[in-house]
């Protein structure tokens, strides 16, 4: 008799502990799952809340979980796993999670248990769970291997194991994505800040079977995550503008290019004129442009690209692409001038004056491009730099803006973070000064 009370009497252990869980379920169409997840989810003295992210499923997911007793969260449209996740995490109501996933067939209580109670008797603040099977594709063939050389101190059996527990206050001070990358990001992040991370056994996991395609583009996202945690990969900022003069090259590419072909006394006393404000900077390119006619593009061309560069200029820019970064020019200089120093390929936007050309030949007029500048200059570089942002889909948060003087102020002004190279003296009060390129990549991590 007292043998069969004995299950009935298991939940008095948990009797004293002050707090209660939250179990979150992510969840798209998997509504054959999902009921059964939840049901056991609510068989736990654990917990006293059951979450369904409904990640826009087109089946009956929703009504299935909601059925089976779970508050169900819906998205419109599938925004992925990470969305999910943190949409249940800011919908629940105690402190610590436990999350499994919606096609966890053989979930049983024990495996809730196991993972909530380390976080609850705060032996931990992010419990992951292992299993009794090998690793999937991805953990195997991708994450194992990166984590190898980049993160050698996680030694976890299963670093992208699905289900796990976690405190809702560190989960919401981590950065991480909206994907299938963001069970390694918990992982790696909280390691990074020094919390408590172990792993424990739940035994064996039944998950449906999963396409080739969906295994390869969680595998990317996985990938693309912990190179971004490695800081090889852009994550906050997504494009970096360059100013050209004094900023890739040491010094002036017009000056360059008038001393190579013997307009140099030309060029001062046109210059002369701009500084005595008898003409625009505007005019100025147009006379410059005059000064070009008759040259040949091929000379052009060979005269201009040995401007000298700024040091490990180029080494810096294949770093950034490399990255993951768009990259664009906003400046003053001709646009046959940069790409004859970088290449027609290297930036994926220009804003800069074009000369013409026509059977091989400058013709001496010039394309400048229209963002009239209130202060004479060629033209206003903040507007400019304000229509390719928009052209190339990037706001002013994810953008990163280099300049070297104070004709660049409008192109530093319109970046969340404007980087200042070898400048005389400070021109925007919130930028970040360097004396060489090579440091944008630390700042770009």
């Amino acid at each position: 008799m007292f043998e069969k009370s004995l299950p009935a009497l298991g939940f008095l252990k948990y009797l004293f502990l002050g707090e209660r869980v939250s179990v979150v379920v992510p969840c798209f169409n998997e509504c054959a799952t999902v009921g059964h997840v939840v049901a056991i989810a609510k068989s736990s003295p654990l917990v006293d809340e059951v979450i369904v992210v409904d990640d826009g499923s087109s089946d009956d997911s929703s009504a299935v979980a909601k059925d089976a007793g779970a508050r169900v969260v819906r998205h419109s449209r599938n925004k992925g796993k990470g969305a999910a996740i943190l949409s249940g995490a800011r919908a629940a109501r105690n402190s610590v999670l436990v999350f499994v996933d919606a096609d966890f067939v053989n979930l049983g209580s024990e495996a809730i248990e196991s993972l909530a109670l380390p976080v609850l008797e705060r032996e931990a603040e992010l419990c992951k769970a292992s299993f009794d099977r090998s690793g999937g594709r991805v953990t195997e063939l991708t994450a194992k291997p990166l984590l190898e050389f980049l993160f050698p101190e996680v030694s976890l059996q299963q670093p992208l194991s699905g289900q796990f527990a976690v405190r809702k206050k560190l989960l919401k001070q981590l950065d991480v994505s909206n994907d299938w990358g963001i069970d390694i990001g918990i992982l790696l992040d909280s390691i990074k800040r020094g919390e408590r991370v172990i792993e424990v056994n739940i035994g064996r996991v039944e998950h449906k079977h999963r396409s080739l395609s969906e295994v390869a583009a969680t595998s990317r996202e996985v990938t693309k995550t912990i190179l971004e945690k490695a800081g090889f990969l852009a994550k906050k900022h997504k494009l970096v503008l360059f100013d050209f003069d004094r900023t890739l090259v040491a010094g002036s590419s017009i000056e360059a290019l008038a001393e190579g072909l013997g307009f140099t006394s030309r060029l001062e006393a046109a210059r002369k004129d701009y500084y005595a404000k008898k003409i625009t900077e505007r005019v100025l390119t147009r006379r410059i442009a005059l000064m070009l006619k008759g040259v040949s593009l091929k000379t052009f061309t060979e005269v201009t690209s040995g401007t000298p560069k700024q040091q490990f200029a180029e080494e810096t820019l294949v770093y950034l692409r490399r990255m993951g970064y768009k990259m664009g020019i906003v400046s003053f200089a001709f646009k046959q001038t940069i790409t004859a120093c970088f290449g027609e390929k290297t930036f994926d936007k220009m804003v800069c004056p074009k000369l013409e050309v026509h059977d091989g030949m400058l013709t001496g007029k010039v394309d400048i491009p229209e963002f009239v500048s209130a202060d004479r200059h060629v033209f206003c570089k903040g507007k400019a730099a304000k229509r390719l942002m928009r052209r190339l889909g990037v706001s002013k948060s994810e953008t990163i803006a280099v300049g070297d003087s104070n004709s660049d102020k409008p192109l530093l002004m319109q970046a969340g973070v404007p980087v200042e190279l070898n400048s005389k003296k400070k021109i925007v009060s919130d930028s970040i000064r360097i004396s060489a390129l090579p440091e944008l990549l630390i700042i770009a991590q």
